[in-house]
């Protein structure tokens, strides 16, 4: 089964794989096996191409294969004359091409064997406001019309990335500093993060709890600060946690504890 993105929205792009990741662990379970190659870190060959395609797992039955701008003349062939095996594999194959314009074709390929196919196309003002409202909002940061013109203005090019890190310098104590005032909203959640890490976390749990920090809000500080320590399993399990906080808010303090204690197995 084939999977395409192409489009120059890393962020949206990226987000799109975690997804898939996730959704790949929660129906795998523990036998699950997921393979990641980024032609931006190390060039692709079409011989490692051709070795990842064939390698078979003793231990999971079906792999997730992420290919992240690996795609050269070499690799196209290969591509060309695997397409039927690769659609009907068991193995899952989601591939990300930031850029096409030197090789069109390949949007014809992936049109013709891929399950589906995403254009990442970057957002539009409109779209960009909108988009840093609802992450504040979800951040428990209140922004103004002004500050948010500023971010936004501020942000330039790979846009998403740079609110993101805005909305985080905020949530950290940081200012605006084309705009008056700062603005957060109560308790600041990174005060716990580290907290959580040791012996005491359920007591940090408590204390979070009594400071006004809603589970919700905790979660997204806490998946920015796994994402910044590369723990990738646990950043896995806690999207799927996140998930579930969202469809069962009632009983997001529940399942956020459950979370936090899984990280201390």
């Amino acid at each position: 089964m084939i999977y395409f993105l192409y489009g120059e929205n890393s962020y949206k792009a990226l987000r799109k794989i975690r997804e898939f990741k996730a959704a790949f662990v929660k129906k795998a379970g523990d036998a699950y096996l997921i393979e990641e190659y980024d032609g931006n870190e190390v060039p692709m060959t079409g011989g490692s191409f051709h070795s990842a395609l064939g390698q078979i797992s003793l231990f999971a039955e079906t792999r997730l294969m992420i290919f992240k701008n690996v795609i050269n003349g070499d690799i196209f062939k290969i591509l060309n004359e695997n397409g039927g095996y690769i659609k009907t594999s068991r193995d899952i194959f989601v591939f990300w091409e930031k850029d096409l314009m030197k090789h069109k074709e390949i949007l014809s390929f992936f049109k013709k064997f891929a399950e589906k196919t995403q254009e990442t196309q970057p957002l539009g003002p409109k779209e960009l406001d909108l988009w840093l409202r609802r992450k504040a909002q979800i951040l428990g940061i209140k922004l103004g019309k002004e500050e948010c013109e500023i971010i936004i203005d501020e942000a330039s090019d790979s846009a998403e990335w740079a609110l993101e890190n805005m909305l985080e310098k905020i949530m950290l104590g940081g200012k605006i500093e084309s705009a008056g005032k700062p603005s957060s909203a109560g308790a600041n959640p990174f005060a716990f993060i580290e907290k959580m890490f040791g012996s005491k976390a359920l007591w940090a749990l408590k204390e979070m709890s009594l400071s006004g920090i809603e589970p919700q809000r905790f979660i997204y500080s806490f998946l920015w600060k796994l994402k910044q320590k590369r723990m990738a399993d646990a950043y896995l399990r806690g999207i799927l946690a996140e998930s579930a906080m969202r469809r069962n808010p009632k009983n997001a303090e529940e399942i956020l504890e459950k979370f936090i204690f899984s990280l201390q197995a």
